[in-house]
């Protein structure tokens, strides 16, 4: 599919201490230094890749279902499809070959702000920032305070090495003022938290990272990005390892359980904004609406569906999956990891049916017009 030069290095935090290690790789030219901007294993062109090694995650598919019903539901996540990978020779085990999250029209599709973009309206965006550890060398931008600690925030886009005073000033605004509208529960279309934030996307934000009940959501991994003259939007997902029940097998800690909120557990919860916009009775009935709406036969977050997603994994990867185990060792019995899983599932999704409350009690929920701005007739490219 594609033979040619890459830059090759191991990535990840926690991840990268374990014998498989997962890596990021650059495409490139012949040059060895220009980006050389390809397809890969079908997805679109671009330079910047990641080889997802399945970290803590015996089922070898919890990223890998968790993107995919991202893009089910309608919000771009990482393409990724699976492969073997051999370096140098040597047989390292299976993978996923997944997008890397940066802005591109295939990626997350905004604006790539520059040096130059200080004031209005360019100043606006495209951002991305990210809620996450520090162990990737990065400075922190802010840190957000709630009852239980702070959720340090990072650049993403512009670098933190570019980014300048008045953009730092301006994005950082943004998030300060979905702080201050959550936290007074004001829900006016013009005033309150909807005029910064595109709430269909912190909707199923929420709804993707409480299905899988990951515990890093909302503190670590946590993505937001902004457009130019946009609203701030949450997500993509990133980091899906420690789900759907993961977490007490690998880490112990037994924190990605069925009947808590993880936003709300006691433990990376993450900046406060997200319990606020829960406790605000508006935006709760745009998660039971949405969620009601999701979990119907045929619908993405119906068991079913899910339990046919986990299936047709399976039979796709049977193979591979135990040539990794002879290389690497079996974690935990396979057959056992995925019974776990549709466990987890069903439970889950019976929990939060129940805790968001019935699709009747929103019937009314006031939802803005569509209002048409702009017609392009036949734009340029």
């Amino acid at each position: 599919n594609y033979a040619g030069r890459i830059g090759i290095e191991i990535r990840g935090s926690s991840s990268q201490t374990l014998p498989k290690k997962p890596y990021g790789l650059t495409t490139l030219k012949a040059d060895n230094k220009s980006n050389n901007n390809v397809s890969l294993l079908g997805m679109p062109t671009e330079n910047d890749w990641v080889l997802n090694s399945f970290a803590f995650d015996p089922s070898f598919m919890r990223d890998f279902l968790s993107y995919n019903l991202s893009r089910q539901i309608g919000d771009y996540a990482p393409r990724l499809v699976y492969c073997e990978v051999v370096i140098n020779g040597e047989y390292v085990g299976l993978y996923a070959l997944q997008e890397k999250l940066k802005a591109n029209s295939e990626r997350i599709n905004i604006l790539k702000i520059g040096s130059s973009d200080v004031s209005l309206p360019n100043v606006t965006g495209g951002y991305i920032t990210k809620a996450d550890k520090t162990t990737g060398g990065d400075p922190v931008a802010w840190t957000m305070f709630s009852n239980i600690g702070g959720t340090d925030f990072i650049h993403e886009l512009p670098k933190p090495a570019s980014v300048t005073q008045e953009q730092n000033t301006y994005i950082h605004n943004e998030f300060l003022k979905l702080d201050s509208s959550s936290k007074s529960g004001n829900s006016n279309f013009i005033t309150g938290y909807p005029s910064v934030i595109d709430v269909p996307s912190f909707v199923d934000y929420m709804l993707l990272c409480e299905l899988a009940s990951n515990v890093d959501s909302y503190q670590y991994s946590t993505f937001f990005h902004k457009d130019r003259n946009g609203k701030l939007r949450a997500g993509p997902i990133w980091d899906f390892n420690l789900t759907y029940g993961n977490d007490l097998f690998q880490w112990g800690y037994d924190r990605s359980k069925t009947d808590v909120w993880q936003f709300d557990n006691g433990d990376n919860i993450g900046a406060e904004f997200w319990g606020n916009l829960f406790a605000d009775s508006n935006f709760k009935c745009y998660l039971s609406k949405r969620w009601n709406e999701l979990i119907q036969t045929g619908k993405p977050f119906s068991y079913s569906s899910l339990e046919q997603d986990i299936d047709d994994t399976i039979n796709y990867i049977s193979e591979a999956k135990n040539r990794d185990n002879i290389k690497w060792g079996v974690l935990r019995d396979f057959t056992t990891e995925i019974t776990g899983i549709k466990t987890y599932l069903s439970a889950r999704i019976s929990w939060v049916t129940t805790n968001l409350g019935s699709l009747s009690s929103c019937s009314s929920i006031e939802i803005p017009s569509l209002v048409i701005n702009k017609i392009n007739y036949n734009p340029t490219a």
